[in-house]
Parts: C-alpha cells; sequence; structure tokens
C-alpha cells in the first residue's frame, strides 16, 4: 500500500522511496502554449493542403461552375478567332468542358471535333452532349500521335491542359497542322508551379506540367508562326498550387 505526502511539486512514495516531481505551474503554461501552437499550425496547414490539391478533378461536369472562376473560357475562346460556321477541335476533350462552350460559338453550322484517347472520357462527353441537346459536336477516339482530324479543314485547334501527356510533339503538331485550313490558330494552354520552371522536360511532364519555353520550341520547329504568348494567364494556385501559360499560334 502507498503512502503518498503532498509537497509543494512534487510526491514522495514511502514504498519505493522516491520522490516524483512534478512540474512548476509556469513550465505547464509554457508547454500548453508549445502545445497550442504546434496545432494552430497543424490546421492551417491542412487547410493550406485541400485547398491546394494538384490532384483535384477540374475535368468533371460537376466542377465545370467552379472552373469558370479561374480557367478564363472567353479568353481561351477568343483567341482561336471563331465564329458561327467555324470548324473547331479541342483535343483532349475530357467530359466536354471546351467542347460545350465551343459549340455555342460556332452554333448549328459549325462543327467541333472533340478528341480524346481515352472511350470512357468520350462516353461521358456523349451523354452530356445529348442531354444538352447539341448536334454539332463529333466524337473522335484518337491515338496518342495522332487526334485524327480532317485535312486541311479547321479553323482553329484548342489543346487545354493535355499537350503534357502527349508522347510525340512533332507528330501531333504536324497532323493539326495538315488539318488546319491557311491561317488557322491552335491555342494551348498548360500549367506549371513557379517552383518546377527551371526542371527539366521529363521532370516537368512527370508531374503533369509543362513550362511555356518548351512549347515554344516545339511549336516554332513544327512552322507555326506565334502570335501570342502569355506565361501567367489563369490562377490555379489556390486551386492546384500553379498558373496556367498560353500561347496561340498560326499556320502560314
Amino acid at each position: 500500500m502507498f503512502v503518498w505526502r503532498s509537497r509543494p511539486f512534487g510526491i514522495r512514495s514511502e514504498t519505493f522511496g522516491k520522490e516524483l516531481e512534478f512540474p512548476s505551474p509556469l513550465s505547464v503554461l509554457k508547454n500548453m502554449k508549445s502545445c497550442l501552437t504546434f496545432l494552430l499550425f497543424g490546421v492551417l496547414f491542412n487547410n493550406s493542403s485541400l485547398a491546394q490539391d494538384p490532384w483535384k478533378n477540374v475535368y468533371r461536369e460537376s466542377a465545370w461552375k467552379e472552373r469558370d472562376s479561374w480557367q478564363r473560357p472567353d479568353e481561351i475562346i477568343k483567341n482561336l478567332n471563331l465564329k458561327a460556321g467555324s470548324h473547331v477541335a479541342d483535343i483532349g476533350c475530357h467530359e466536354g468542358y471546351m467542347t460545350l462552350k465551343l459549340s455555342k460559338v460556332v452554333m448549328e453550322k459549325g462543327k467541333v471535333y472533340a478528341v480524346d484517347v481515352d472511350q470512357s472520357k468520350l462516353d461521358l462527353l456523349q451523354e452530356n452532349v445529348n442531354e444538352q441537346k447539341v448536334n454539332n459536336v463529333i466524337p473522335v477516339k484518337g491515338e496518342y500521335d495522332n487526334p485524327k482530324l480532317p485535312v486541311n479543314e479547321l479553323d482553329a485547334v484548342v489543346i487545354l491542359d493535355t499537350y503534357h501527356e502527349m508522347d510525340d510533339h512533332a507528330k501531333i503538331l504536324q497532323h493539326i497542322k495538315l488539318a488546319l485550313k491557311k491561317k488557322g490558330r491552335l491555342v494551348l494552354c498548360e500549367p506549371i508551379a513557379e517552383s518546377r520552371k527551371n526542371l527539366s522536360r521529363q521532370q516537368q511532364e512527370e508531374k503533369h506540367e509543362l513550362g511555356l519555353n518548351f512549347a515554344l520550341e516545339d511549336v516554332k520547329m513544327a512552322g507555326f508562326e506565334i502570335i501570342y504568348q502569355k506565361d501567367a494567364f489563369a490562377d490555379r494556385s489556390k486551386v492546384k498550387g500553379d498558373m496556367m501559360w498560353i500561347l496561340v499560334a498560326e499556320k502560314k
């Protein structure tokens, strides 16, 4: 049986003959302050991590409304230089975020070629097309180095957040060039985090990003004329922790 004798900041056990020390009130307060600081930092860090989610799916139909707040789709479409009756391709269309916007711009007499290599994405696209009763969209199952577009028919091509996923950029650009009419436009829009701008191309693409400098080199090598470029075009820093650049080129 233990017999405890209270002391100001300690207790002595008569059984073991040892004094058990308790911390002073000042020490307790200091420790509590450290714990609260640590917990507060954890909350802020978690909130920041949730706000900047590099794997957040911004392509599904349910995310389109929020995406409109930072993607600047109207500016992208403006740079395509479209009008009623134009023929345009959306390469890497996913579920149809840009495709359905383009279909309204080119109207009934126009055509939108919605290209993706993933049939499941094209199936979801078709569901959205049917739901909105759109009849000027043509789904195309492309290949990784060939978007399978009609020759010399298109007024413009847009590749949004997809160019970094392609393997043979030179082949893709040549196919696009063949599909475009003279003076037809190509618009690329891709993400890159500031902290990864100096990485190699392979390292950037592994992070599903690409720097503007690499795309510029590709497009110039393919024989396009650069019309416009902007490094900080769409701000995704609060959503995915990066920025998107835009590049507008024209077939000579």
